[in-house]
């Protein structure tokens, strides 16, 4: 797929081509100073014209230089078109608004010859712009020139069919329908270019995606960038590569060994049958998002191997020693890096078992790398320069001339043979962990860890003496674990690591104690437990079925909580034994409280009971601090870390007692539901202890109330642990007093909160006592006189506020007057 044959220039073929043949068909009768219109000095341009084509949907502005023979055509090579289009006629109020969309220069002295009047109109060959409608575009246009002067005024006098059309031209484009490209990839390890894009029935759904005319994706690639003026071109002359379904999203361009180039894609849709006369229809616009700006770069050809100028090993002070390798940049490649490998034998490629990568992703122009070579190394050592395109591919061949030969690189003498970077640190749970690295320049050896509460010299090494041994690793491992004893806070603590190996002068192993660099201080090591934390206060809100918790927060740092619970008795009868969390009974509620960020002097945890229990239950608190040493032990009491806690969820309950107390002394027990005039003593006989003083209220059906609002209980007998607490309430009913119902309201609230408001409606008040009327006989001052063996009516009649219920009589005669002997009849019902 070649560039189009014009290269830069050349996409303008089918503009060009379009201009020359409209300029054809205008006339080209000569044109006269006199034809020209306006201000010569304003040198405007001449016979605009504007021509629509829907094929390329352009419009073509065409127009001549002004026609004089003055002096003013010298200026026609300083001066400068400008090109605007608008909705409206154009105004020179409108160029402040309006941006022009071309500028071109009104004669060019070269092909002039510097003859200014071969730049006049009629002998100039005239100038010609395409502008390119936007997709998507239905109205009518007009287009206007005006003239920027060497003194940069813009003349613009605007004349119609001058310098300005008189008839608006009408653009009607489509709409864009194209896909929109999201990435192109190329992956050099599988050699294959990666499309991807979103279609624009995604966005949209009108095109056709099945049946005859169902659109067909078409992909195309070319060395050159396609532009809306190498649209037609594209389709004359280059082949898509690949025709796919209307629902594809993705292809896959696979690349040949060896290739090296850089590709443009392009993706446009056919769509058969698409215009009204029936013809195929592809948007070759290229407006949208369907086709490339920048190249991808399509490289699997493995890059040539860089040039090696020298590779030198030197000594270094502190035994080490640095091996530098330089070399000259692949001229051929641009964004390549460099790689560096090892062996102890020359090689040939890279991927060799022995072969050691030692640095990559050098980049172009640094030339050049030390490679660091520890204390004890001794040997020879071949390095090999390895070239990585920008692309990442990598030529895994070496050559003979980016490899050094075997380079000696002596770093034993002077050597320590002891591990380096040894370093030692307390990370809780009884554990200090030593760590180092491997000795350099040996294998198979192993490592002896020490310890001790100084800086011991080597001189100084006994083993077991003034050295403590504690174990051995073999190479490779690199740490040790030492379990510090229980209840320990040290901070003199010395780890030393030492090695022993077989070395080529020495028969048998050789163990080096000379202890120059192979120790490491702990600042200190922890294992004693905290002491156990105190609870402040712990309780039970009935109410909301829960408990809180409130403790201390001890003077530690990042120690974390648990709350523990036991049902039993883990102290004994008397409540002063020792107990621990492994005792039999403790189970944990919450655990892994932090406090690492707390600051406040207590810690406070509520959580959940479960309803309708009335129990007591221990809760206890332990801490572990930020070294994982746990404190199992429980102590209750004042400044403990348990306490018993009365998990109660149940309402509190009474029994109501009326006692008579009309005789002035403790009273009896009133028996009635009825209350008549008297003195009583209401007795509330609670089933548990109570928190705040328990009050009464009382009603009557009529609305009147014996009582204030919540008028407090007076405590008669205080609870004990076979009983609750009896809570009294004195009260008088007068004789006077109204008939109702009483309704009786108590309210308790008990230690745990839980709060009840129990009522009694069973007794009613009757104080008023029945009155009886005797009507006849009448008293004996009214005349009423009897003589024996006389019948007597006596008439007599009853009232009551409530019921009269029954009414009994009896006679009592008197012989001998008042002062005589008396006698009465049994009480007889009526």
């Amino acid at each position: 797929m070649g560039s189009p044959k014009a290269e830069q220039n050349g996409g303008l073929r089918a503009v060009i081509l379009t201009a020359v043949m409209l300029l054809a068909l205008a006339p080209l009768s000569p044109v006269h100073a006199e034809d020209s219109e306006g201000d010569p000095t304003n040198l405007q341009a001449q016979n605009i014209q504007a021509v629509f084509d829907n094929t390329s949907e352009t419009t073509l502005i065409t127009w001549d230089n002004i026609a004089t023979g003055g002096s003013e055509l010298n200026g026609l090579f300083s001066a400068t078109y400008m090109l605007y289009r608008h909705t409206a006629p154009i105004t020179p109020v409108d160029l402040d608004s309006l941006e022009h969309f071309a500028e071109v220069d009104a004669c060019d002295a070269g092909e002039a010859g510097g003859n200014p009047f071969n730049c006049q109109g009629g002998t100039h060959t005239g100038h010609a712009v395409t502008f390119p409608v936007a997709p998507g575009t239905n109205g009518t246009f007009y287009y206007a020139i005006t003239t920027l002067l060497s003194n940069g005024t813009e003349a613009a006098e605007l004349l119609f069919n001058g310098s300005q059309i008189y008839e608006p031209v009408e653009e009607i484009t489509r709409a864009v329908y194209t896909p929109y490209l999201i990435s192109v990839i190329f992956d050099a390890a599988s050699s294959q270019t990666n499309l991807n894009w979103l279609n624009y029935n995604s966005i949209n759904n009108i095109l056709p995606a099945t049946g005859p005319d169902a659109l067909q994706i078409r992909v195309w690639r070319t060395d050159y960038q396609i532009t809306r003026e190498l649209g037609s071109y594209l389709i004359a002359e280059e082949t898509p590569i690949a025709v796919l379904n209307a629902t594809d999203t993705s292809y896959t361009v696979d690349i040949a060994p060896n290739t090296e180039r850089s590709s443009y894609y392009s993706i446009t849709y056919l769509l058969p049958n698409y215009t009204e006369n029936g013809d195929d229809y592809e948007d070759i616009r290229f407006v949208g998002d369907n086709t490339m700006a920048d190249p991808v770069v399509e490289d699997n050809r493995p890059p040539d191997q860089p040039i090696l100028l020298s590779a030198e090993f030197a000594s270094n002070p502190d035994g080490t020693g640095t091996t530098t390798i330089t070399w000259g940049d692949v001229m051929a490649e641009t964004g390549e890096t460099y790689r560096v490998y090892r062996s102890d034998q020359p090689f040939a490629t890279i991927l060799r078992n022995d072969v050691s990568l030692v640095v990559e992703g050098i980049l172009e122009g640094i030339n050049s790398y030390e490679v660091e070579v520890p204390q004890g190394f001794l040997g020879y050592s071949y390095y090999c320069v390895v070239t990585v395109d920008e692309t990442g591919v990598i030529n895994t061949d070496t050559t003979g001339d980016a490899c050094t030969n075997g380079i000696e690189e002596n770093a034993f003498y002077g050597w320590v043979a002891e591990p380096t970077n040894v370093h030692a640190e307390f990370i809780g749970d009884r554990t200090t962990r030593v760590t180092w690295s491997d000795q350099l320049g040996i294998e198979g050896e192993i490592y002896h860890i020490w310890y001790t509460t100084y800086r011991v010299s080597g001189a100084q090494f006994v083993e077991n003496e003034t050295m403590y041994y504690l174990g051995t690793v073999g190479d490779g491992i690199g740490s040790f674990d030492v379990e510090v004893p229980d209840d320990e806070y040290r901070t003199n603590s010395f780890y030393f690591v030492t090695s022993e190996a077989l070395y080529g002068n020495v028969n048998g192993t050789y163990h080096y104690t000379g202890l120059v660099q192979n120790y490491f201080q702990v600042p200190f090591e922890d294992t004693r437990a905290p002491n156990p934390p105190r609870i402040k206060n712990a309780y039970s809100v009935g109410s909301l079925n829960q408990v809180s918790l409130e403790w201390f927060n001890e003077d530690e740092n990042n120690e974390s909580y648990s709350i523990w619970r036991h049902y039993g008795e883990p102290f004994g009868a008397d409540e002063n034994d020792v107990s621990t969390i492994e005792s039999d009974g403790w189970e944990l509620v919450l655990g892994d409280i932090d406090a690492t960020f707390v600051s406040t002097d207590t810690l406070t945890r509520e959580f959940n009971i479960p309803p309708n229990v009335d129990r007591n239950v221990w809760y206890a608190v332990t801490i572990t601090d930020e070294f994982g040493n746990f404190n199992g032990e429980i102590f209750a009491g004042f400044g403990g870390n348990a306490f018993k806690v009365a998990e109660d969820t149940l309402l509190p309950a009474a029994e109501l007692v009326v006692m008579d107390m009309s005789d002035g002394g403790s009273g009896i027990e009133y028996d009635s539901t009825t209350l008549v005039a008297g003195q009583y003593k209401l007795l509330v006989r609670v089933n548990e202890e109570l928190g705040p003083t328990p009050t009464i209220m009382i009603s009557l059906s009529d609305g009147s109330v014996l009582t204030g609002d919540d008028e407090p209980l007076v405590l008669a007998v205080q609870g004990n642990e076979n009983q609750g607490p009896v809570f009294s309430f004195d009260f008088i009913i007068t004789p006077n007093s109204n008939a109702g119902d009483m309704m009786i309201h108590v309210l308790m609230e008990d230690e745990s909160n839980n709060e009840v408001n129990q009522s009694w409606d069973h007794l009613s008040i009757d104080a008023q006592i029945p009155e009886i009327d005797i009507f006849s006989p009448t008293p004996y001052t009214d005349g009423s006189k009897y003589l024996y063996g006389n019948k007597i009516n006596v008439l007599a009649g009853v009232e009551d506020d409530v019921v009269v219920t029954s009414f009994q009589y009896r006679f009592t005669y008197h012989f001998g007057g008042t002062t005589g002997v008396s006698l009465s009849t049994p009480w007889s019902d009526l």
